[in-house]
C-alpha cells in the first residue's frame, strides 16, 4: 500500500492552521449537552468549504478525516505537555485534548485514564459535584460508543472506561436504568458493529454486577431472544442469550427447562422456515439441545431439521459445514452434563 498523500490533502495540510482546526473541533465536541452526540467522519467525497472544519446540526456532528488528523497532532502536543502536572486552570484544556485524542484513537489508554483522574479531581469537593461529573462523562463515552464509527463501537478501552464510570456511579448511590441502557447504548453499538463482543460482554457484566432484579433479567432474556431472531448471524447475541437462559426464569416463573424449550422451539422453527444455516444459529441450537434442558421433541426436531437442510443446500459448502459441525458436536456432547454457563469465547471462533 502506498503511503503517498494526495495532492489535495498535501495542499490542505500546508494551507490550514492546525491550531485553529483543533480549537474549532474540540469546542464543538466538548459543549455541554443533555443528549448523545451523533458523530460521523467525512471522507474525500464530502469536501467542505474553505474555513469550515466540521458540520454541526443540533446533536449531530460530521468531521472530515483530514481535519481530525490535523486536530489530533495539536491535541497530542497539548496533552503531553499537561498530563503529568496539570495546573487547576488548565484542567479543561487537558480534558478537551483527551477528547480529540480518543476520537482519533479510541485505544489511547493514557488519554482515557487521564479523564478518570480529571473526573475524580473535579468531583472531589462534594458528592453532588461528582455525580454531575459522572453523568457528563457517561454521556461523553456513550456518544463515542454509539457513533457510526467502526473502531469506537467495539473499543475495549472505551467499554472499560464505561464500566469504571458505572462502578463509580454505584459507589455514590446513583440510580441505574438497565432497560434504557440496553435500548439506547448497548444494542445500538451491537447493531452498528455486528458481533460486538465487547458490547455484549459489557451487558453481561451489568447483569451480574449492578443488582438487576430477577424479573428484569427475565424480561431482558425475552427481548434478547427477539433481537437474535432479527439478527440471526450475530454469534455474540446468541452467546448472551445462552447466558440468559442459564440462571433466570421467565416472568411467569416457568421452570428453566420450559423456558429453554420455548426459546429453542421458536429459534428452530424460524431456522427451518427461513432455511438459516448461520453458524451462530446452529451453535446456539446444538448447545441448548445438548444440555438436556429442552423437551425430547426438540431434540428430534433439531436432528430432523439438520437433515432436511442438508438435503436443500447441496451446493453450499459453508452451510453444509455449519450444519454437519453442529450435528457432530451434539452427538459428542449430548450424553455429558453440558452447562449453559458458557464462557465468553466458548461458542465459536467467529467473533467479529
Amino acid at each position: 500500500m502506498s503511503r503517498a498523500l494526495d495532492k489535495e490533502i498535501v495542499a490542505s495540510l500546508q494551507n490550514d492552521d492546525p491550531t485553529s482546526i483543533y480549537e474549532d473541533i474540540s469546542s464543538a465536541l466538548c459543549q455541554d449537552r443533555e443528549e448523545l452526540l451523533e458523530i460521523e467522519f467525512l471522507g474525500k467525497s464530502h469536501p467542505l468549504p474553505p474555513g469550515t472544519n466540521f458540520l454541526l446540526d443540533e446533536n449531530s456532528i460530521a468531521i472530515p478525516k483530514v481535519k481530525l488528523v490535523q486536530a489530533f497532532v495539536v491535541a497530542r502536543q497539548i496533552f503531553f505537555n499537561l498530563v503529568d502536572d496539570c495546573p487547576e486552570d488548565k484542567l479543561h484544556v487537558l480534558r478537551n485534548s483527551a477528547t480529540v485524542i480518543l476520537l482519533m484513537d479510541p485505544e489511547h489508554i493514557t488519554a482515557a485514564n487521564s479523564r478518570k483522574r480529571l473526573l475524580l479531581r473535579a468531583g472531589a469537593p462534594s458528592p453532588e459535584m461528582l455525580k454531575a461529573m459522572l453523568r457528563k462523562e457517561l454521556l461523553f463515552v456513550d456518544s463515542f460508543l454509539t457513533a457510526r464509527l467502526h473502531r469506537h463501537t467495539k473499543s475495549p478501552t472505551l467499554w472499560g472506561h464505561r464500566r469504571w464510570i458505572l462502578e463509580k456511579c454505584q459507589t455514590v448511590g446513583m440510580g441505574y436504568d438497565i432497560q434504557q441502557d440496553l435500548h439506547t447504548i448497548i444494542l445500538v453499538a451491537a447493531e452498528r458493529h455486528p458481533r460486538n463482543y465487547y458490547a455484549w460482554s459489557h451487558l453481561r457484566w451489568v447483569v451480574q454486577n449492578l443488582c438487576v432484579e430477577d424479573k428484569t433479567k427475565s424480561e431482558i432474556s425475552l427481548f434478547i431472544k427477539d433481537w437474535c431472531l432479527r439478527n440471526p448471524s450475530d454469534i455474540s447475541g446468541f452467546s448472551f442469550l445462552l447466558f440468559c437462559l442459564a440462571p433466570f426464569e421467565t416472568p411467569e416463573n416457568v421452570p428453566r427447562s420450559e423456558a429453554s424449550t420455548f426459546v429453542c422451539e421458536e429459534v428452530l422453527g424460524l431456522a427451518v422456515s427461513f432455511k438459516w444455516t448461520y453458524e451462530s444459529v446452529w451453535v446456539f441450537l446444538r448447545t441448548i439441545v445438548a444440555t438436556g434442558l429442552v423437551a425430547n421433541s426438540q431434540r428430534s426436531a433439531f436432528l430432523e431439521a439438520i437433515n432436511n437442510l442438508l438435503a436443500t443446500c447441496q451446493d453450499e459448502p459453508k452451510a453444509r459445514s455449519n450444519l454437519k459441525n453442529a450435528m457432530r458436536w451434539f452427538e459428542e456432547n449430548q450424553q455429558t452434563n453440558v452447562s449453559l454457563r458458557v464462557k465468553d469465547n466458548d461458542l465459536a471462533s467467529v467473533q467479529g
